[in-house]
């Protein structure tokens, strides 16, 4: 695809980024994946990579559990030997104690300090702050954290939060929010960009946890504007005191 021209921006040594694994397959390198999908980035500025790995879990969330397109052991090992954490995405809507137990086995595997784990079940943050205290807990962009109000809240819960990509056009409300610090903003966008539902979640939990899925993309019943993949100023975010990015591959 054709990059802005302000991409280069995004190589400023002070931005860290927190990059999807999405299309990554077991024959090659996570560290050549990288420099692949995310070629307008330095390594070094990567902090985590978030997905998932290829030890299952009912607390799945974002997209359907694909084995083939998980982090497999060598993958993470090899984000551990360039100093890359793992952020394992059980961003499930749902929670019950059999769905937990199920994951006990993958938390305990990946429990260590610089690992994170990004949640849109409160009660589920819970216990993972409870039995799992070195992960850092991130809120989901699934949880669509759009107020002060909002924010603050979720401060009291998570040690970072993922603003929703639609946010990163409310310049007031940005300025205004407190520990900047602790907020993660999406660096490029696709279709959730300008989704006026986002249901397509839902439906997603509701598969991974073996449940009957009544939730779907609303892309053919609602109407949005198609803007196709989006980069955003981050030189510009970074002047209101942003310095964390998400990205996904285009």
């Amino acid at each position: 695809m054709a990059y802005p021209a302000e991409i280069h921006k995004f190589r400023d040594p002070r931005f860290r980024y927190i990059v999807s694994s999405r299309n990554i397959t077991p024959d090659v390198s996570v560290i050549d994946h990288l420099k692949i999908q995310y070629i307008y980035l330095d390594l070094e500025q990567i902090s985590q990579v978030f997905g998932a790995v290829a030890m299952p879990s009912p607390l799945y969330g974002g997209r359907s559990y694909d084995p083939y397109h998980s982090l497999t052991e060598g993958h993470v090992r090899e984000l551990y030997d360039h100093g890359i954490g793992l952020s394992l995405n059980l961003t499930n809507h749902y929670f019950d104690r059999n769905a937990y137990e199920a994951s006990l086995n993958l938390l305990h595997s990946h429990h260590r300090t610089g690992n994170s784990v990004i949640v849109t079940n409160n009660e589920l943050a819970r216990q993972i702050r409870a039995d799992f205290p070195l992960y850092t807990l991130k809120a989901s962009i699934i949880k669509n954290i759009n107020t002060l109000e909002k924010v603050e809240r979720a401060y009291r819960l998570y040690d970072d939060i993922t603003l929703p990509m639609d946010k990163n056009d409310d310049p007031d409300f940005l300025k205004r929010i407190p520990e900047k610090k602790r907020i993660i903003l999406f660096g490029n966008a696709n279709c959730a960009y300008t989704c006026p539902a986002r249901t397509c979640y839902l439906g997603f939990s509701q598969k991974n946890l073996g449940r009957a899925v009544t939730s779907s993309c609303s892309k053919s019943r609602l109407p949005r504007v198609e803007k196709g993949p989006v980069f955003f100023d981050v030189d510009a975010f970074y002047g209101m005191g942003f310095e964390h990015f998400k990205l996904v591959p285009l």
